[in-house]
């Protein structure tokens, strides 16, 4: 495998392995005074990693969801030395199952705890087989996770309660360069794993057509890729941390709290890379692009279809 790859892109010059100065969680300008953020996934691995930068940037309560109870109170434990005037719980609930996921919402309301950010990070994985092979049942499963799973989630979000307050929302969905990567001159493990890349695919352009109908002044979305970052996973293909230049943890986490901000507003509706360096295409020739609509958006550039009209017009 070509590693160098894997850490490099054509997108920036500079590309970064862990958290940088525009995403230190000391600035103030990511400060998450008063915010109550919820991390599916969030007991291990990349989730776990956001929590936590989460609650090092002030939050008020991080609630971290997963289906796993005795996991997710491991985790909750681990937060808690770094979590200063920050309240950590834990909430099991599958989101792959649809009624779990209207429990998890009623209890929050019950409870008159309104999420200010939603951190989409739980993932179904199948086993590395061509899909004809794997079978419809389990690839139809990834896609209630990976893909139903977040229309369910990010509803709750929408449709929860404020009592009169405007409150600006956030939706930060952890994707993967695996979304676009799926054969296997370009990815090796992205290609042996199908039903990965293509319920990524589909979720992070869910989440596109979300925002497209939403201003990111009443929910701001943001999908990335955290990074090559070592997990469970990697570990389950037999990778080990040596085996890559995989890159920090910090990196996706301190990405995920400035993905929050009025800084990254003008990524609302597209998919980013951690690694990218912000300075860099937050201005100049990069900006201008990413005020066009397909620019780091899901789909097939350079068709436009039979409409030469402007069709909103009509």
């Amino acid at each position: 495998m070509n590693t160098k790859q894997n850490i490099e892109t054509n997108f920036t010059s500079r590309v970064h392995r862990t958290a940088y100065p525009t995403i230190a969680l000391s600035r103030p300008a990511l400060r998450q005074d008063g915010k109550t953020v919820l991390v599916t996934g969030g007991a291990t691995g990349i989730g776990f990693s956001i929590a936590k930068s989460f609650v090092q940037a002030g939050a008020a309560k991080v609630i971290l969801v997963g289906r796993r109870a005795a996991v997710l109170e491991t985790a909750v434990a681990a937060l808690k030395p770094e979590a200063a005037g920050c309240e950590v719980l834990a909430m099991p609930c599958d989101q792959g199952d649809h009624a779990a996921v209207r429990a998890l919402w009623a209890a929050l309301r019950r409870d008159e705890c309104t999420i200010d950010t939603l951190v989409l990070n739980a993932v179904d994985f199948t086993d590395g087989k061509p899909l004809l092979e794997l079978g419809a049942e389990s690839l139809w499963h990834s896609y209630e996770v990976n893909v139903r799973g977040l229309l369910d989630m990010v509803e709750g979000l929408h449709q929860q309660p404020h009592r009169g307050m405007v409150i600006l929302l956030n939706v930060i969905h952890v994707s993967s360069q695996a979304l676009n990567m799926l054969y296997k001159s370009q990815l090796a493990p992205s290609a042996l794993y199908p039903t990965y890349g293509l319920t990524k695919n589909a979720g992070t352009m869910l989440l596109q057509q979300i925002a497209k109908d939403v201003s990111p002044d009443v929910i701001q979305i943001i999908s990335f890729h955290p990074g090559l970052i070592h997990n469970d996973q990697w570990a389950k293909m037999g990778v080990k941390k040596t085996d890559l230049p995989f890159d920090d943890d910090s990196l996706p986490g301190s990405f995920a709290v400035w993905a929050t901000t009025e800084e990254a507003r003008f990524l609302h509706g597209r998919f980013v890379w951690a690694s990218w360096d912000i300075d860099e295409y937050s201005q100049g020739e990069t900006r201008r692009l990413l005020q066009t609509d397909d620019f780091l958006r899901v789909g097939v550039v350079g068709l436009r279809g039979a409409f030469k009209a402007d069709w909103s017009a009509k």
